[in-house]
C-alpha cells in the first residue's frame, strides 16, 4: 500500500493525475451495484488523459478511438465526471466549446474537438461544411449551469467567454435558425447537409425536433436562474418568460392525447414523424408534468431493447427522478451489465456513476445556497449504500443511506452545508452541517 501512495503522490506532482481523481468510492450490501460501480469507475478513468495534449486535460466523450469529445456526450458525462473528481477537466472542455461559437458558422461552435485542440476532421471540413445538432448550444449552457451548481466556480457566471456564449446562443443563434420569426428554431431544410440538424436523432427531414424545443427551454430557464443569482431581475424575468412559452407549447401542441405521449418531429410538410425514444430529453430537462410522466417512462422502458446504447444511458437517472425506483434499478443494473452491447462506449460508465449518485442516492448540489439535497431511492435489493468522498463545492461529502428512512451526511468541505434530506413523501428536514461534522437524519 505504501508504494502505491508514493506512486500516486509522484504522479500528482508530475501533473498526470489530480488529487481528487477517482477518490470517490461506493459500498453497499448490494454486490451487483458495488461491482457495477467499480467497473464504471475503472472504465471511465481509462478515458481520462492528463498527458500534456494540446487541448489540455480531457476525457473521451465520443466514439472510442476518435480521441475526441463532442458537445452532447460531454454535457451528459459532466456530473459523472464531477463525481470522479474531474471538475477541472469539465471546465477545460466547456471552455473549448464556448470559445468556439462563431458568426461565420451561424453561431454554431465545433460539434466535436480532438486532443489536438482542433475540430474533429470527421465532423468538420469548413465553416460552410460541418456536422451540427442544433440542441447542442443549449445542452452546453445547461452543462455550464450544472457545473456551477456542483462547484461554485465563478467562471461559469462571470467569465466573458461564457457570458458571450450564453447571450449569443439564446439570441443571435435562435434568430439565425428561426426563419419564420416565431422564436422557435428550425433545422436546415437541405436534406443533403448535416449543418444544422433539428434533433439529436439526426433525422434530416425534420423541421423541428422536440428535443430541440426542450433544449431551448432549459437554456432559457438556466440563464434566467444565473441572472437572478447575479441580481439582474428584469433580464431574468425575460428569459424565464421565453422558457415558459416554449414549455407551454410542448405540453399543448406537441402532446398526443390519443397515445398519451409526445410527438418527436414535425416535418417540413407539416406531418408528424414520431420516434418516441427522444422523450427522455423531456424528462431530463423537466418539461413533462408529473401526471404525464408515468406513461412516458413506461413507453421508454418498453423500447429500451430497441434503442442504441447512447439513449440507454439516459433512462436510469430519469426513471429514478420520476419516482419509479424499481424500474430504475433494473435499468441501472442493465447499464453496468457485462452483457450490454457496446458497454465500452464512454458515456455508459460516466452515466452509471451519475445514476448511482443522483438517482439511487438522490444527491443534488446547489452552490448558490451551499445546499446538498439527498433522497434515498433504495429498493428491496439494497439494504444500505454509501458514497464516500464525492467531490462537491471546495471539498467532498460522504452520504450513507440505511434503507429509505435514515441518512448520514459527512461534510468534508471548508464551509457550512445546508443539508436538505427528502423523504419519500416529499417532506424534508433541513439542518446545517459544519466542516468535519457527520450528521444523521431519521425521516
Amino acid at each position: 500500500m505504501k508504494h502505491i501512495i508514493v506512486l500516486l503522490a509522484a504522479l500528482i506532482l508530475a501533473g498526470k493525475v489530480n488529487c481528487q481523481d477517482a477518490r470517490i468510492s461506493f459500498s453497499s450490501d448490494d454486490q451487483v451495484l458495488v461491482k457495477g460501480f467499480e467497473w464504471a469507475k475503472r472504465q471511465a478513468m481509462a478515458y481520462v488523459f492528463r498527458n500534456n495534449d494540446p487541448v489540455g486535460p480531457w476525457y473521451e466523450a465520443a466514439l472510442p478511438k476518435r480521441e475526441a469529445f463532442c458537445m452532447r456526450d460531454v454535457s451528459h458525462q459532466l456530473i459523472g465526471a464531477q463525481m470522479l473528481g474531474l471538475a477541472d477537466i469539465n471546465k477545460n472542455l466547456l471552455s473549448k466549446f464556448v470559445a468556439a461559437i462563431s458568426e461565420s458558422r451561424d453561431w454554431c461552435g465545433y460539434w466535436e474537438i480532438n486532443r489536438h485542440n482542433l475540430p474533429a476532421p470527421v465532423d468538420y471540413k469548413s465553416d460552410k461544411d460541418f456536422w451540427y445538432n442544433l440542441p447542442a448550444n443549449f445542452d452546453i449552457l445547461d452543462a455550464c449551469y450544472r457545473a456551477w451548481l456542483w462547484t461554485g466556480d465563478p467562471i461559469y457566471l462571470n467569465d466573458p467567454a461564457f457570458i458571450n456564449f450564453y447571450d449569443k446562443s439564446l439570441n443571435e443563434y435562435v434568430r439565425r435558425w428561426d426563419p419564420d420569426g416565431d422564436g422557435l428554431m428550425e433545422g436546415n431544410p437541405d436534406s443533403t447537409s448535416s449543418r444544422g440538424l433539428s434533433s439529436y436523432n439526426e433525422e434530416k427531414y425534420g423541421k423541428v425536433g422536440i428535443d430541440l424545443l426542450a433544449a431551448q427551454y432549459i437554456g432559457n430557464l438556466d440563464y434566467s436562474k444565473i441572472l437572478l443569482f447575479k441580481k439582474q431581475a428584469l433580464s431574468s424575468d425575460d428569459y424565464l418568460a421565453r422558457a415558459m412559452k416554449i414549455k407551454n407549447r410542448i405540453n399543448s401542441i406537441w402532446w398526443d392525447p390519443e397515445n398519451k405521449l409526445y410527438h418527436h418531429y414535425i416535418r417540413y410538410n407539416g406531418m408528424w414523424l414520431d420516434d418516441k425514444q427522444m422523450m427522455s430529453f423531456l424528462l431530463r430537462w423537466d418539461v413533462v408534468p408529473h401526471d404525464r410522466a408515468s406513461a412516458v417512462i413506461d413507453h421508454l422502458i418498453k423500447v429500451v431493447p430497441q434503442t442504441g446504447v447512447e439513449m440507454n444511458t439516459y433512462y436510469p437517472l430519469e426513471t429514478y427522478r420520476y419516482g419509479k425506483a424499481e424500474d430504475a434499478y433494473r435499468l441501472l443494473v442493465r447499464l453496468v451489465s457485462p452483457d450490454l452491447k457496446r458497454r465500452e462506449y464512454p458515456e455508459v460508465s460516466f452515466a452509471a456513476i451519475e445514476a448511482i449518485g443522483m438517482g439511487l442516492m438522490g444527491i443534488q448540489a446547489d452552490a448558490g445556497t451551499l445546499t446538498i439535497r439527498t433522497k434515498s431511492r433504495l429498493t428491496g435489493s439494497t439494504g444500505w449504500a454509501e458514497l464516500k468522498d464525492m467531490p462537491v463545492f471546495d471539498g467532498t461529502i460522504t452520504v450513507k443511506h440505511e434503507g429509505r428512512m435514515k441518512t448520514i451526511l459527512t461534510n468534508n468541505t471548508k464551509k457550512d452545508i445546508n443539508w436538505e434530506a427528502m423523504a419519500e413523501s416529499g417532506k424534508a428536514q433541513i439542518i446545517k452541517v459544519k466542516p468535519g461534522q457527520a450528521k444523521k437524519i431519521n425521516l
